[in-house]
């Protein structure tokens, strides 16, 4: 008899692992109903990746109880305003993972943390923001399943500021699932569905999170270009940052992360890999440019070159500060010059691949982004 994944049984795992029952107000069945049909009929999934696929759905269920019940012990929690949060959007691979550490050194900033972000009850306070018992229980399990492979091409710590889809996995409308598991119908589904419940969800860990240890947030997440009008309708105030680089290095390196999830899959195939991928990071580059040119406000938005950021990393945060309002103080500096020099770019190991391992060309695909290469002038 197939094996098959169920919904009423994953809830009903992650209820008794927390002992709780609520799941929260913001909507989320619809969209985990299509992910787990996704998965049963097309990610392929044996022994093996099973047992992983209902981890990644039990997990969030856990953290949506669990933010469930902290929002009814503290209402208060509802009552924290987001005010502008620094968003960074962009082409992945534009160099969006270092600048977000960057600005995390910054005096004032709050940048979510992986462990945060994992495991967000109750929430963080201030004062035992860097000890916390969380961290180390993070990072045991980043030790035991991040391979060497993954760490050179996108370096994760318990500590390290991470990308913020964490922030609203748990409703279950999340781009990143598509990187694992090959599940063209829910990215289908992803596509034209509305986004408000996820953004709903998004805010609300937020709030959680900044009610005992607040701050400027900065964020980022490379997949908010799909769906940038959820949010900044969620966000009217949001500041946004738009990283560029080199579409001809950013798409064959952008596939290759996504490879590292991929080859477990029976039958992996990096040619049908790359081409499915590379009109997908296309289309998502076109929406978001849409909204931006019909919606956002032109002060509202900053762009940011690859080049600038490995060239002069202070000068360019400085320049983004001050066109937001902001001051970047001498500690501040100081800080982003010492992680510099802590986290050279090789420092877990060389990220290489080619465009022609995924059956890719490297001039077409410039010559494909030409508009958008000659509109921001990218190097």
């Amino acid at each position: 008899m197939e094996k098959r994944i169920h919904r009423e049984q994953l809830m009903e795992k992650a209820a008794q692992a927390t002992g709780l029952n609520d799941f929260g107000d913001t909507p989320f069945m619809e969209a985990l109903d299509v992910l787990v049909d996704a998965l049963n009929r097309e990610a392929k999934l044996d022994d093996a990746r099973r047992p992983e696929a209902e981890r990644a759905l039990i997990g969030p269920l856990v953290k949506r109880l669990q933010l469930a019940a902290d929002r009814k012990k503290h209402p208060e929690i509802a009552r924290e305003v987001i005010k502008a949060p620094i968003v960074i959007v962009g082409l992945p691979r534009t160099g969006s993972t270092n600048l977000h550490g960057l600005m995390a050194q910054c005096e004032g900033i709050r940048a979510p943390r992986l462990w945060e972000m994992t495991v967000p009850s109750p929430p963080p306070t201030a004062a035992t923001y860097e000890t916390d018992p969380r961290i180390e229980l993070v990072h045991k399990g980043i030790v035991a399943t991040t391979s060497a492979e993954l760490m050179a091409r996108h370096p994760v710590g318990a500590s390290r500021p991470e990308q913020c889809n964490m922030l609203n996995d748990h409703a279950f409308m999340n781009w990143s699932l598509l990187a694992s598991f090959e599940i063209p119908s829910y990215r289908d589904w992803l596509l034209t569905a509305d986004h408000t419940p996820s953004y709903q969800a998004h805010k609300q860990t937020l709030q959680h999170l900044q009610w005992r240890h607040p701050g400027q947030w900065v964020l980022k997440y490379p997949k908010h270009m799909l769906t940038l009008d959820a949010l900044l309708a969620a966000y009217p105030d949001a500041k946004l940052i738009w990283t560029h680089r080199d579409p001809g290095k950013v798409i064959p390196s952008v596939i290759s992360l996504i490879e590292t999830f991929r080859k477990p899959t029976p039958g992996y195939d990096p040619i049908q890999l790359g081409r499915a991928w590379a009109p997908f990071e296309e289309l998502g580059l076109h929406r978001g440019l849409a909204v931006r040119d019909y919606r956002a406000d032109p002060r509202q938005v900053w762009d940011i070159h690859y080049n600038d950021v490995m060239k002069d990393p202070v000068g360019t945060i400085d320049a983004a500060f001050q066109h937001f309002g902001l001051s970047l103080s001498e500690a501040s500096r100081a800080n982003i010059r010492r992680f510099v020099t802590d986290n050279p770019q090789t420092k877990h190991g060389v990220h290489t691949y080619t465009a022609q391992q995924f059956g890719l060309d490297e001039h077409r695909i410039r010559e494909s982004y030409r508009g958008y290469i000659d509109r921001f002038n990218v190097r």
